[in-house]
């Protein structure tokens, strides 16, 4: 297992707010991916606390309809490890976090949708 990466102020402060986000979600897990912070539904990663160039940022899963909108906006970036493009990256300095619990509920629906069904007993 890997260890957990020294985490900043400011990543300690968004992990915190992250985990009261998810704790309103079903059938969330927190578990670390490369040593960061990821939040999973179903085995299906929804939100991790990641560092891309240098940037921290937060990676979440988009409606493909948002996509653009959010492109063109500050702070949203591709994700360089996303080759089916269903998730963008955003800047830990850029997040409203009054607004940004609507993209990590969407985030967290799009992976529970897209999570192996399991069979019923």
């Amino acid at each position: 297992m890997r260890k957990e990466r020294a985490l900043s102020e400011t990543e300690t402060l968004a992990l915190k707010r992250l985990r009261r986000t998810a704790s309103s979600l079903g059938a969330v897990t927190e578990t670390l991916s490369f040593g960061h912070p990821t939040f999973k539904v179903g085995g299906k990663a929804f939100a991790v606390l990641d560092r891309y160039a240098g940037e921290e940022c937060l990676w979440v899963r988009v409606d493909p309809t948002e996509r653009a909108e959010l492109l063109a906006s500050d702070g949203w970036r591709e994700s360089p490890y996303d080759p089916r493009r269903t998730a963008l990256i955003c800047c830990l300095s850029a997040i409203d976090w009054r607004r940004i619990g609507r993209h990590v509920r969407t985030s967290h629906r799009l992976a529970a949708l897209e999570s192996p069904k399991r069979p019923r007993s």
